[in-house]
């Protein structure tokens, strides 16, 4: 892939002890795939509100980007409960352990388990909206002519795809088949959640 200049140096993720209990969290019980996508995420949600000059905690969007998917992992699956209901329990369980705040330990629950949710890109907080719409990019591509000219580009170069796309589809196949009632199911049968993966524009 060609370098492109971006606006501005990308800059280094939140260094609070929150924020690298959540990141080695997210390591441990991932593959470099999904690990480099919940990066991505943070990346581009952020990007999001900078263009919109919108205040947010960066704190609180790593930890929420990072933790977003873990339920989607063998390691924490939940074999009943759609998997970002149950991430947003173990994301709050976790930081509550560890002496956070509860109003961000609230914030990280709520940007987790509303992610699915197509509504959730207006939501007034700007940590939520950033979760959901920082996903939906990496995932499905929505919204990627909204970035910064370079970003794009200098993003998946330093956090590669490695096969994201075949991962995803099916992951959220098996959550699918796992819990029938779930969002996820629901998006997959009536929004052809399928095929916005894709047809999503990246190379894997």
């Amino acid at each position: 892939m060609t370098r492109r200049e971006s606006p501005m140096p990308l800059s280094s993720f939140p260094d609070s002890p929150l924020a690298r209990a959540a990141d080695q969290m997210l390591c441990a019980a991932s593959p470099p795939t999904l690990v480099a996508h919940c990066h991505r995420t943070y990346r581009f949600g952020s990007a999001f509100l900078e263009g919109q000059r919108r205040a947010f905690d960066a704190e609180a969007l790593f930890i929420a980007s990072a933790l977003h998917d873990l339920a989607l992992t063998e390691a924490y699956d939940d074999p009943q409960t759609p998997f970002e209901v149950h991430g947003a329990r173990l994301a709050e369980q976790e930081l509550h352990s560890r002496g956070a705040r509860p109003d961000l330990a609230g914030l990280v629950r709520d940007a987790i388990a509303l992610h699915m949710e197509i509504t959730t890109a207006d939501d007034p907080r700007p940590e939520v909206a950033a979760v959901h719409l920082g996903a939906a990019a990496d995932v499905m591509g929505l919204r990627l002519d909204q970035l910064p000219p370079g970003l794009l580009a200098d993003v998946l170069e330093l956090h590669p795809r490695q096969g994201f796309a075949a991962f995803v589809t099916e992951a959220v196949r098996r959550q699918a088949a796992a819990k029938p009632d779930s969002r996820i199911a629901l998006l997959i049968r009536h929004a052809g959640f399928l095929d916005l993966i894709a047809a999503a524009p990246f190379e894997d």
